[in-house]
């Protein structure tokens, strides 16, 4: 490609970039000749470098003299290369460029000095170069589709319609008012561009934007544009023209292309600074070369990053094909769960309906049964009421006819002057009255005694008012409410167990026994004091369980602890009863005590069967019942306390068994 360092130097050398002869060349170190304008115009768009060789791509440490030599030059270089836009296009044109190999794509098509991608039904797409000053004829010979040449050319030139195609779509002219251009020269080349689309395709293009930034390394200060893709090899970023260098020449066949970006440190060895080439399987990360040979991935399973990606992607068919199989096993236990609420509250509706029919018969029935009881109470009242109301009407007429007599007499009294009798004629009219007052007989000693209330039928109806109201209201002390509301029936946690405690297979039972049982030796055991705890610590609200135990030679506890209760040693932090945050219920030679942090308050407990707990996290308190056969409660002791952790229950048995209760079994004692 470049001109030889044997060639004579009188010799009319033809620069291999744009074909102009009787033109001085620079020599490269690498021995490859270029003229002065291209080196020049090509690394102009890298001031700070590196600098590689357009044919061997070997990097080039000695610059070489770029200034212009003398007036001829520079006028024949004026003539020659009209811009810079015009200078790549003719470098970069499928006849010329690097080796002559033509051009040819189903994807690209030449259309008046530029290259029209192939349409789409949706949008198309025009990159056009600057040769305003082309004449007719030459622009005419420009649309010709050059024929294809061989395999390899095709294929580059197809390599290069896709790498295109994506970077056109990615390239934006908002990324280029980004640029050092001013706003005016960049409407102008808008203007221009869109002029030249209109006059060689006959419709004006818009290249949609996505908002890059990045601009190519290669192009001038005066008419920078967005890059499309950044070798991983060369560090650069490049627009379409600059990219076609990377498609097409075998120099740069082995360099990765990616979307331009402005960091290319992923793809490459953070400590020897090198492309990452090579996939370990030993860490699962890309590594370099270097890494493979001395590096740390030394002896490391390793292979290539192509190869790779194949494993992983059928690797990633089967992670995707166990995800399925995961998700449809979640999907039908989801089913199978919404079957299973829906059903539950199916269920519980009929359940409920259930209930309110009894509480609405019970309702009709102790409405019916407090009409008869008020029917009692107004019988009594009638009778007594009809006994007195009789000698009322025996005294109202008596009590007529003596204020009647009575009036008489006392105007007799009071008559003073002329209205007052004399002699003969007052003795007459005195007479007459008390005539009819001695007719009257005395009501009150003829009267019998009256009815009274039968207080020993009152006291009945209360009796047995009081006794309804024990059975239909749910009130204290009863079982009931404590096993409805707040009821369960805790499982011991075998890992907690001493080695001289059985449990049942339900785990709700705990014998001693004197053989040392083969429990595995676990930090939650205890080692010295016969304790087992629960499985589930009890937190918030109310709680309520019971425990079935024994009045014999034994000794037992029944109580709650925190999970902090030590586990191994004799000390007091591992006994429940004396660990601080542990409150229990002892018995030991007939004879019931409270224990909690090693104090003892005496308890009052004849005929105890079963023990009641109801742990309050609400009010802070613990209580302990005595369970009767009817289910009624006695309280025990309660210890008040302000409960701050969780709580498990405990039990600690010696020489003597102990059974949580089932609170829900039926049994034929209540």
């Amino acid at each position: 490609m470049g001109s030889s360092l044997d060639k004579p130097a009188d010799h009319q050398a033809v620069c291999p970039l744009c074909h102009c002869e009787r033109w001085d060349l620079i020599t490269l170190e690498c021995g490859h000749g270029f003229c002065r304008k291209c080196v020049k115009e090509l690394w102009s768009g890298a001031s700070a470098g590196p600098y590689y060789c357009l044919e061997c791509n070997q990097e080039i440490r000695k610059l070489p003299d770029l200034a212009e030599t003398d007036g001829a030059s520079t006028s024949t270089d004026t003539r020659t290369h009209r811009s810079f836009g015009k200078r790549l296009s003719e470098h970069h044109s499928p006849k010329n460029f690097l080796g002559k190999r033509k051009f040819n794509s189903s994807s690209f098509k030449h259309n008046s000095g530029g290259y029209r991608l192939g349409t789409d039904s949706s949008e198309k797409y025009t990159v056009v170069n600057d040769d305003s000053n082309e004449t007719p004829a030459k622009k005419k010979a420009s649309t010709k589709t050059p024929p294809a040449s061989d395999s390899q050319d095709g294929q580059k030139d197809r390599r290069f319609a896709e790498a295109s195609c994506s970077g056109i779509q990615e390239s934006t002219p908002a990324a280029n008012t980004k640029s050092k251009e001013s706003p005016q020269k960049s409407k102008n080349n808008e203007e221009r561009s869109r002029s030249e689309n209109s006059s060689t395709t006959g419709e004006t293009i818009e290249i949609p934007s996505n908002g890059s930034s990045i601009i190519c390394h290669y192009c001038s200060a005066y008419e920078q544009k967005t890059a499309l893709k950044t070798c991983l090899v060369c560090g650069a970023s490049m627009c379409l023209e600059h990219l076609r260098v990377h498609l097409e020449s075998p120099v740069f066949q082995s360099h990765p292309l990616v979307p331009a970006v402005d960091d290319v440190s992923q793809w490459r060895c953070q400590e020897h600074q090198e492309i990452n080439r090579i996939y370990c399987r030993t860490c699962g990360v890309c590594v370099c070369t270097v890494c493979t040979v001395i590096g740390s991935h030394k002896d490391h399973a390793c292979i290539s990053i192509k190869e790779a990606e194949k494993e992983l992607r059928a690797s990633l068919k089967n992670e995707m094909k166990k995800i399925q199989t995961k998700e449809a096993a979640i999907l039908t236990q989801v089913k199978r769960l919404t079957e299973k609420k829906c059903s539950v509250q199916e269920s519980m509706k009929g359940v409920r309906a259930a209930v309110t029919q009894q509480y609405q018969a019970m309702r009709e029935a102790l409405k019916m049964e407090e009409q008869q009881a008020l029917h009692c109470v107004s019988q009594e009242e009638d009778r007594v009421l009809k006994s007195i109301q009789v000698q009322l009407d025996m005294l109202n007429p008596a009590l007529t006819t003596i204020q009647h007599t009575f009036h008489p007499l006392s105007n007799l009294a009071d008559a003073q002057g002329a209205s007052r009798m004399q002699d003969q004629a007052f003795i007459m009219e005195y007479n007459k009255i008390t005539e009819s007052l001695n007719g009257l007989s005395d009501p009150v000693e003829n009267l019998a005694a009256v009815e009274e209330v039968n207080q020993g039928r009152l006291d009945c109806l209360q009796d047995w008012t009081e006794r309804r109201l024990d059975i239909v209201v749910i009130s204290m002390p009863h079982r009931d409410p404590f096993r409805l509301l707040y009821g369960f029936s805790p499982t011991l946690d075998h890992d907690t167990a001493h080695p001289k405690l059985l449990l049942s297979s339900e785990d709700r039972c705990v014998e001693y026994s004197e053989a040392q049982q083969d429990y595995p030796d676990l930090e939650a055991r205890f080692n010295i004091f016969p304790q087992v705890l629960g499985t589930i610590a009890l937190s918030q609200g109310r709680h309520y369980w019971e425990v079935e135990v024994a009045v014999d030679e034994g000794r037992w506890k029944v109580g709650v602890c925190d999970q902090h209760i030590g586990r191994k040693g004799q000390k007091d932090a591992s006994r429940l009863g004396f660990y601080t945050n542990s409150w229990c219920l002892v018995y030991e030679k007939g004879k019931v005590e409270a224990l909690h942090d090693k104090t003892t308050s005496p308890v009052c407990a004849t005929g105890l069967q079963k023990v009641g707990v109801l742990l309050d996290f609400e009010e802070g308190s613990l209580s302990f019942f005595s369970v009767g056969n009817g289910g009624t409660l006695t309280l025990l002791y309660s210890f008040q306390h302000e409960f701050s952790e969780p709580l498990y229950p405990a039990l600690a048995v010696s020489k003597t068994q102990l059974t949580i209760c089932n609170l829900y079994a039926r049994s034929t004692t209540e």
